[in-house]
């Protein structure tokens, strides 16, 4: 499938340039990860800025060049490689974010989603450097935030392969004279993953047992009880005939021998048999514990709170495993007893079979939970404040903003004020007041500030810190200088 783009020059048709072959699922790939261009020598010939210029799918990209004022590192001599979004990525940009056009954008915002879109260096997936493929390589841009590329299986480039947000390139190795160019159909942006990190505070588990546990049926067997069953059965799929089923399991929190900060819970029960339709299965309170596995069926069953404390997605796993760590934490300030109730999708119509405790293979419901100590340790590593140049951009990092005392996907700030005349992002998202960020946002560069180029005068912005264990560090200023 080939691409054809048009140069024009006032009304004059310069040229029809078949440019690349498109790299996508169902397109012929070019053998050894080499690209054929139709033009002699393999170039464009121009700037990017006149490609850009001359090509109607990049038209709105040469608007947002204009109005940002962007234009010398698209037409000068350095070398750079251009992520050039189409109209359609520039439209799916401004619907996203509520802007009715791109005059609309506030202009440093514009500058720096465009900086990001520049890399430092000229780089084509035919280098060496791409030899090894699913190997993400880490290049600066102009905003000062990071760009990974990389290339996949299917010989597509890649832009940040292994984050939170990958995009895979449209059209690659685009030649002009002052670089390459690599067309995507969205705007990309930077998030690098803030999970997994190591605990720096020691975390205790402990697993507790289902007392009671049942499944009743509806219809002609409303009355029958399933209290000594090994299988715990589930099925919707009117809410009041024959095949209808419900399980029903108790727990009592005061077995729980553990104590500290609970960070998290999760109720667990083995599977014996899934229809895996990839059907939501869910977890109800029920209030009444009054009730026992030898005597429950359908009939006498209390009833469940309306609102779900939990759900997961049914696929063919060994274990159905629901994360409760917001229900059992409320229950954990006075332990007792509690009951859930798991139903499935309303007439859904699927058969979901789980082990009970009476079971044989040993995976009977259980509530695990993990504690840490509770005694924070949090506080004030380093706060230097930041320095932008008037209308610029400038990541925020731990060299200026730090805090110390628990593992930093667990230090979280929250903005109490935002800056009067900036900016502060993460990814496409602009921070508002209430907004949070973890101190590992910061390790891995995921926040920008951009100044608004009002004038030159300082900015602030207001933060609250705080961690799971209880550490809280009262409202204080980040200041920014600009200069």
């Amino acid at each position: 499938m080939k691409i054809i783009f048009t140069y024009k020059s006032g009304s004059t048709l310069l040229a029809v340039l078949v440019l690349y072959i498109l790299i996508m699922s169902g397109c012929q790939k070019q053998p050894q990860f080499k690209y054929e261009y139709d033009n002699p020598g393999s170039q464009l010939g121009v700037s990017a800025l006149a490609f850009v210029q001359s090509t109607d799918s990049l038209s709105m990209l040469a608007q947002a060049i204009s109005i940002a004022g962007l234009g010398d590192f698209y037409s000068g001599n350095d070398l750079h490689t251009f992520i050039a979004p189409t109209n359609e990525a520039f439209g799916k940009y401004l619907t996203a974010n509520k802007y009715v056009n791109i005059a609309a954008v506030p202009v440093p915002i514009l500058r720096n989603v465009l900086l990001y879109h520049i890399v430092k260096n000229k780089t084509v997936f035919s280098d060496t450097t791409y030899n090894q493929r699913n190997n993400p390589v880490a290049f600066e841009t102009e905003n000062g935030q990071w760009m990974y590329l990389s290339r996949n299986n299917n010989y597509q480039g890649m832009i940040n392969e292994g984050t939170n947000k990958s995009w895979t390139i449209s059209i690659s190795n685009l030649e002009p004279t002052n670089g390459a160019i690599h067309i995507v159909p969205e705007l990309v942006y930077f998030s690098a993953r803030t999970g997994g990190g190591a605990p720096e505070m020691p975390l205790a588990s402990d697993t507790i047992y289902a007392i009671q546990d049942a499944y009743t049926n509806g219809g002609g067997l409303s009355t029958t009880n399933y209290g000594l069953n090994p299988l715990l059965r589930s099925k919707n799929v009117d809410n009041t005939g024959e095949y209808d089923r419900k399980i029903y399991m108790m727990f009592d929190l005061n077995d729980i021998a553990t104590t500290g900060q609970l960070r998290k819970a999760s109720i667990e029960v083995g599977v014996s048999f899934t229809a895996a339709k990839g059907l939501r299965l869910y977890l109800y309170n029920v209030p009444d514990t009054s009730w026992s596995e030898r005597t429950l069926n359908w009939s006498n069953a209390p009833a469940a709170g309306a609102t779900p404390i939990a759900s997961l997605v049914t696929s063919k796993v060994s274990d159905f495993k629901w994360d409760c760590t917001g229900f059992i934490a409320a229950q954990l300030v006075k332990p007792r007893k509690i009951a859930i109730l798991i139903d499935g999708d309303p007439r859904g119509d699927e058969t979901n079979d789980l082990i009970s405790k009476e079971n044989a293979a040993n995976k009977p419901p259980r509530l695990v939970t993990t504690f840490s100590s509770g005694n924070s340790t949090l506080a004030m590593g380093m706060n230097e404040g930041l320095a932008v140049a008037k209308g610029g951009v400038k990541v925020l990092t731990s060299s200026v903003l730090k805090m110390e005392g628990a593992a930093h996907e667990d230090i979280t700030y929250k903005l109490v004020s935002v800056p009067a005349k900036g900016w502060l992002i993460t990814g496409s998202t602009i921070l508002t007041t209430g907004s949070t960020f973890t101190q590992l946002d910061l390790d891995v560069n995921n926040i920008v500030y951009v100044h608004g180029n009002a004038d030159n005068s300082g900015d602030k912005f207001k933060i609250s810190v705080s961690d799971p264990d209880g550490g809280i560090i009262d409202p204080f200023d980040f200041n920014i200088t600009i200069q």
